[in-house]
């Protein structure tokens, strides 16, 4: 997967505009990355909107990535490869593997699982017949004699 951002290719395109540092890449970016295991998807590349995640996080995803950071900085200045990994990816995969965060969210509870939109059945039956309402073409009515 790979973030991609609007104000990267802008810089390349007009010269003299500088791109935002990479640590102010966030959710102002775009993801672009392969189906992988979506067999269904017959697109080569897909491309959506950046979760929101990425710059407010919830205290399961802060406490996981946290303990990712931690096993990290146990094992750093390690060198070589085990099982055909970075030897520092292969103790973050063995030591998170298994992991639960003490304060991760049900997966029933998250946001995009409860709304799929960001208005609901109803609101959007009231929008429309508001709309409906307000585009609706003034009736002719005869001038009084």
């Amino acid at each position: 997967m790979v973030l991609v951002r609007g104000s990267t290719f802008i810089s390349a395109v007009f010269r003299g505009v500088t791109a935002e540092p990479r640590w102010a890449f966030g959710a102002k970016a775009m993801q672009v990355y392969a189906p992988g295991g979506m067999f269904w998807s017959r697109k080569s590349v897909i491309a959506r909107n950046a979760p929101y995640t990425i710059e407010s996080p919830h205290a399961g995803q802060i406490e996981a990535r946290i303990n990712f950071g931690e096993i990290a900085s146990r094992h750093k200045g390690e060198k070589g490869f085990r099982e055909g990994l970075p030897i520092i990816a292969y103790h973050i995969k063995t030591e998170m593997s298994g992991y639960k965060a003490p304060h991760a969210m049900r997966p029933e509870d998250y946001p995009s699982k409860k709304f799929h939109t960001v208005h609901t059945l109803d609101e959007l039956k009231r929008m429309l017949e508001a709309k409906l309402k307000a585009a609706a073409p003034a009736r002719y009515t005869a001038p009084p004699p």
